[in-house]
């Protein structure tokens, strides 16, 4: 059976590069994103009432694992079996026990939460935070989060025991605390969403992470942000703007 899916918009959001974004939503409760709807969809009665609602769910589409644009898009390559980050990286599990990209159907789903709905001139924007998303990911759906039917206190969570404990501790070099203390004004709680990128290790678990002397950069906003790790401590280096 062949199935067609349109995108009907894109998240616009601070993670420039696959690397460095949080393995799941809401472990970066700052990280900010806004939902942006494309012109066929764009219209102020598909968002009524949503405001009501905290928390959406985001269906999008893993856009990097595949072949071509949103627009043209195929999939690319994916596994029966994947080495879940949770595990070290060094164990298999069966890809539909793991929210790896590398699917079939390489869909993925967040719950975020809806800081506000912006009434543009161009359309409805969702403003999002905690999100974990790629920059111009396409979003196939929207959906309100319901507490009393998505909230499962007796569900089961398998291998991921609990949410992840911050590994790593974070500060700043004189140098990057000065770089980011400038753009702050421009970019709100930019020392929180760092720190918090950092404190859940972003670094594959397989590599071993036993090089100290090597330095690390992410893309966050216009940032590239470089740090060195020794032992638990993340050092910051600096917070370059690109």
């Amino acid at each position: 059976m062949d199935i067609n899916l349109k995108a009907i918009g894109e998240v616009r959001s601070c993670f420039k590069e696959k690397f460095g974004i949080p393995r799941q939503p809401n472990l970066v409760k700052d990280a900010p994103g806004k939902l942006v709807l494309y012109p066929a969809y764009a219209r102020q009665e598909a968002v009524r009432f949503l405001e009501g609602f905290s928390h959406v769910w985001i269906l999008f589409l893993f856009h990097k694992t595949g072949e071509g644009t949103p627009e043209n898009w195929s999939p690319g390559h994916w596994s029966p079996m994947v080495r879940p980050p949770r595990l070290g990286g060094n164990k298999k599990v069966g890809v539909f026990a793991s929210r790896s990209p590398f699917r079939p159907n390489p869909i993925g789903m967040s719950c975020v939460a809806l800081e506000s709905v912006e009434l543009s001139e161009t359309g409805p924007v969702l403003h999002l935070s905690g999100v974990d998303i790629l920059d111009r990911t396409p979003v196939l759906d929207i959906k309100p989060y319901v507490p009393y039917s998505d909230a499962l206190p007796e569900a089961r969570d398998g291998f991921a025991d609990g949410p992840p404990k911050p590994g790593l501790t974070v500060i700043f070099s004189q140098k990057a605390a000065a770089q980011i203390r400038d753009r702050e004004g421009d970019i709100p709680a930019l020392e929180a969403v760092i720190r918090g990128v950092l404190e859940n290790d972003p670094r594959p678990a397989y590599t071993g992470n036993t090089a100290p002397e090597r330095v690390y950069g992410i893309r966050l906003y216009d940032m590239d942000v470089k740090w060195q790790v020794t032992d638990t401590q993340v050092t910051v280096i600096s917070a370059e703007r690109v």
